[in-house]
């Protein structure tokens, strides 16, 4: 299940908060680039330059790295996680993050944009995002 297995604490749901903030930073990035991407495009850059330069840039993240190029660029769309499931995680760390009286502030936008994606577009892979963002919805 997964390639690497490393332990990450000695107490009961030290796993599931590693698990939670990983699709955190997931799904912020793949938001964030989504959305800069639609203004590069917005603006007449080219999205093969764009990737070209974000990937030697400060910018390069996963999105830009494997999502764009691989899923979003190809029109494939198939990382093989679902926007619901996104959605669902991201509901997972607000409540963990309310628990724990962490700060919210940037999970909450995307919590809520995550499941508005998934409202407008169920059963999508979560790469579909980039296609709601671009959308304006």
């Amino acid at each position: 299940m997964a390639g690497h297995i490393l332990h990450v604490g000695k107490h009961a749901g030290q796993g599931q908060a590693m698990k939670l903030l990983n699709n955190f930073l997931s799904a912020a990035a793949m938001a964030a680039s989504s959305e800069a991407i639609a203004f590069g495009l917005e603006q007449g850059l080219d999205l093969e330059t764009m990737l070209e330069v974000l990937n030697v840039s400060t910018g390069r993240n996963t999105a830009t790295s494997d999502k764009f190029p691989r899923r979003i660029l190809t029109g494939s769309y198939d990382s093989g996680f679902q926007t619901a499931l996104m959605a669902k995680d991201m509901g997972l760390y607000l409540d963990a993050v309310g628990d724990a009286g962490t700060a919210d502030r940037i999970g909450r936008v995307l919590a809520d944009l995550w499941q508005r994606a998934d409202d407008a577009l169920p059963r999508s892979d979560f790469t579909r995002i980039y296609d709601f963002v671009r959308s304006g919805s």
